[in-house]
């Protein structure tokens, strides 16, 4: 009886390494589409035109008391206007040619280099559907741990610039972290984006209403409260601000 009960064990081990030998694993390309799919899915995500978001932000052990406003629309214009209770506005657009950054209390400047080549990446409206045009190179890098849940880590190099690793949950598909060394106007920095709390935004599109960002300098936490799809912008709010004139 031990005998035939250990021959049944090893034959279904057998038929179950078989099965799952059989199954194909899921290539890079695969997934970054299962996630667009779990995002909402390229029809739902094609109709959308434009869209405003707003939130609050602060330390994580602190209170959420800086406004976060961001406008984004077709086919490559984005506004991101951050309001600091202590120190003011800080705004940093694109306005499908020129990318700038306005900190507080200070003129605009024009963004270059790889700021530029970044912030023209990332006004791309719904550029996840674009990512063949944007990241010419993806490789799955593996599997991680993220928020102690599994996660497909695909690496995306873009034609001019450093590489950026998604991690995506490998049951929902959902980006859950993104990690990448990017240029701010402090100069070259690794930063970590881990998003959560994904809901239905309008139209079956999944948005994370709360994301941390770990810097070198400390983290942020920022609360979505509210998305509006499809939301009318006028093409003068993406507009680089005019300067103060000269006293």
């Amino acid at each position: 009886m031990r005998t035939l009960l250990y021959m049944a064990g090893l034959a279904c081990a057998l038929s179950g390494a078989t099965q799952q030998q059989a199954q194909p694993s899921l290539t890079a390309e695969q997934i970054v589409e299962k996630s667009i799919e779990a995002s909402g899915g390229r029809k739902a995500l094609e109709k959308m035109t434009s869209m405003v978001v707003e939130g609050l932000m602060g330390t994580e052990s602190g209170e959420l008391r800086n406004a976060v406003k961001y406008y984004a629309k077709a086919p490559n214009k984005r506004l991101i206007v951050m309001t600091f209770a202590e120190a003011g506005e800080m705004r940093q657009g694109f306005d499908g040619r020129l990318g700038w950054i306005q900190m507080p209390g200070e003129e605009p400047v024009e963004l270059t280099g790889e700021q530029l080549d970044g912030a023209r990446r990332e006004a791309v409206f719904n550029g996840s559907l674009k990512w063949r045009e944007l990241y010419p190179k993806i490789e799955l890098k593996g599997r991680e741990k993220v928020g102690g849940r599994e996660a497909y880590a695909i690496e995306l190099t873009p034609t001019d610039g450093k590489p950026v690793t998604q991690f995506f949950d490998a049951e929902t598909f959902l980006m859950v972290r993104q990690t990448g060394n990017f240029e701010t106007p402090q100069g070259a920095m690794d930063i970590r984006v881990e998003l959560s709390d994904y809901r239905d935004a309008g139209g079956g599109v999944m948005w994370p209403f709360l994301t941390r960002q770990v810097m070198p300098m400390g983290e942020v936490i920022m609360r979505i409260t509210t998305v509006k799809l499809d939301a009318a912008i006028d093409d003068a709010v993406f507009a680089k601000p005019v300067a103060a004139p000269a006293k």
